[in-house]
């Protein structure tokens, strides 16, 4: 392994320096700014805008959701109503009930 040129790494340390004082004097010169605080007005302000947007939404998704339900009620028809009795959510009081219910609920 050859040794290295200190002349070499004088050069490149005294120019990264050189390079890092320049960046130094160039940031204390520009001033930063910073973010200017916001209002706890404004920020209420926003919130509301938003629980606002929320709530038209949701009405405005209900109402289109039930017209969407009576319309599709007028077209479709259900099956089997008024041909056969309903089933009653009662308990079977023997065997036979019981198994009758059973059949009618899976049409077995």
């Amino acid at each position: 392994m050859p040794a290295a040129n200190p002349e070499v790494q004088e050069e490149t340390f005294e120019q990264i320096k050189a390079n890092s004082n320049v960046v130094q004097e160039q940031a204390a010169q520009e001033k930063i700014s910073y973010k200017q605080p916001v209002s706890k007005r404004k920020i209420a302000k926003k919130f509301l805008l938003a629980m606002g947007g929320v709530a038209v939404s949701s009405i405005l998704l209900f109402l289109i959701l039930s017209l969407y339900n009576k319309i599709r009620e007028g077209f479709v028809t259900p099956e089997g109503i008024g041909e056969k009795e309903e089933t009653m959510l009662e308990t079977p009081d023997n065997t036979v009930d019981a198994v009758r219910t059973f059949l009618d609920k899976t049409k077995y």
